[in-house]
């Protein structure tokens, strides 16, 4: 019977990240009045013939833009909590032969597991979310429909070369963007050539090749019913996430 795990730890921790660009995240959206600044300047010289001192006037202008960051900060916790909440965990739809690590702070979460006497390792990462304007859309699904995620699957054996698949997963499969042999320390040879042949564009593959690979993947549990829940996976985390990153620049800010 497979197993399933789900860790959570508190401690942030890099996890390697296979794609280097990463995609980023939503923006916070304020907007502050040039009337702010004039109210704070009228209020200061209202009344006195004192010159406020150009310190003074800088820092009243000052508290006035934090607090308006901060109310707009506030807005935004309370419409990503509300429109998009998370939950605290996905549950499979059947058990999953992955161990799945998974730290606070951090964009990517990785799966491991034993295949014989394969090491095998998978991170993933948010990929692109599909169009929202689409028939029936209504711009606001959470769901697993219309998202990808993007994975990086290692099987090793031993301190050994090991093969690495790049792959995008959807909803309903699992797709084979590229795949390697490399080996896990570099030798003599990458330091001439550091540009080491890792085999043609999988795409120009034999048909019956790109298959058997594709077999190959799904006898180890990447499949498309694995897909689908990273798939989901990764939308309640992105939840979480931004919410989070919303929160730890309120407190910033407020100190």
């Amino acid at each position: 019977m497979a197993l399933f795990y789900v860790v959570r730890r508190t401690a942030s921790s890099v996890a390697p990240v296979a794609f280097r660009a990463l995609k980023q995240q939503r923006l916070i959206h304020s907007a502050v009045g040039a009337a702010f600044q004039n109210r704070c300047r009228r209020e200061i010289t209202k009344g006195t013939s004192w010159v406020p001192s150009r310190a003074a006037t800088s820092t009243a202008a000052k508290s006035k833009y934090e607090e308006n960051l901060l109310a707009v900060l506030d807005e935004e916790i309370q419409c990503a909590v509300e429109s998009d909440p998370p939950t605290q965990d996905v549950k499979p739809k059947g058990n999953i032969p992955f161990e799945i690590e998974d730290f606070p702070g951090v964009q990517t979460i990785t799966l491991r597991r034993k295949y014989g006497n394969e090491e095998i390792k998978v991170e993933v990462l948010s990929g692109d979310v599909g169009d929202d304007n689409e028939e029936g859309g209504s711009g606001t699904d959470t769901t697993s429909e219309g998202i990808q995620v993007n994975l990086t699957v290692t099987i090793a054996k031993g301190g050994g070369p090991f093969l690495e698949f790049i792959c995008t997963g959807y909803s309903d499969e699992v797709s084979i963007e590229g795949m390697a042999v490399k080996d896990k320390q570099p030798t003599e040879a990458d330091a001439v050539d550091p540009i080491p042949y890792e085999g043609p564009p999988f795409n120009d593959l034999d048909e019956n090749l790109q298959k058997g690979f594709h077999k190959y993947l799904e006898v180890r549990g990447i499949t498309p019913s694995l897909s689908n829940y990273l798939c989901e996976y990764m939308i309640n985390k992105e939840s979480k996430e931004y919410t989070n990153w919303l929160k730890n620049v309120k407190e910033f800010v407020e100190k």
